[in-house]
This record gives structure tokens, sequence and C-alpha cells, in this order.
């Protein structure tokens, strides 16, 4: 009786050993990522155009400044990639390459959602 209770002991604690090693955690993805597209008036692809994700907030609370901010530039489908842990509503300010003019400007914001990819267009003017 002693003998087949610590067979089936064994047997449990291994199943359970097993388990712990080869099943893959529950953590879900939480990175929040901004897909943004530039476009020009006529909706061509903006490349090289300088794309900054931004916002700045002071806490009411106790005063405290957070500053988030991502730059990058687009490639040559007008689009860049931007990839932050925690939800958020950002501004968006484009600027096309300044090494050609005319230097064309754009705005919009994005609200960036828990485990989500959310894309948004900004036209330049």
């Amino acid at each position: 009786m002693k003998s087949n209770l610590l067979k089936t002991f064994g047997v449990l604690l291994l199943i359970g050993a097993l388990t712990a090693v080869f099943i893959p955690s529950c953590k879900k993805n939480t990175d929040c990522t901004a897909i943004i597209h530039v476009i020009d008036t006529a909706g061509k692809a903006v490349p090289n155009a300088i794309v900054i994700l931004h916002k700045t907030n002071v806490t009411q609370y106790n005063g405290v400044t957070a500053n988030v901010s991502d730059t990058k530039v687009s490639d040559v489908a007008g689009e860049t990639s931007h990839t932050f842990q925690l939800p958020a509503v950002l501004d968006i300010t484009v600027k096309t390459d300044t090494t050609k003019l005319p230097i064309r400007i754009g705005s919009g914001v994005v609200r960036l959602q828990e485990g989500e990819t959310v894309e948004q267009t900004v036209r330049v003017y």
C-alpha cells in the first residue's frame, strides 16, 4: 500500500514537473505598436519623412513630468513602426526630408491599445 502511494506520488510529481517545463507560460503580449503611414496631398507615400510620436504629461497628484517620445524616418513605402510597452494617446508630428524643398509638415493623434497594432495615416501639406 505504501509502495503504491509512493509510486503514485512520484508519477504525479513527474507529470507536474514536465508540465511546468514544457507548457509555455500564459503571458500575453502587451506591446503597443503604431504603424504610421505618411502620404502627400496626392495620396502618394512620402519616404524619408521624420515621424515623431510624443506626449508630455504632468501628473496632478505630485507634479511629476512624464515624457514619451519616439522618432523614426519613414521607409520607401512612407511607413514607420513604433513600439511602446504601455497604452497611450500620443501626438504625431511629421516633417518631410529637410534637405529637399519644400518642407511639408503634418500632424495627428494615435491611440495605442494593449497588445495591438494600430495604423494611422498622416497627410503632409
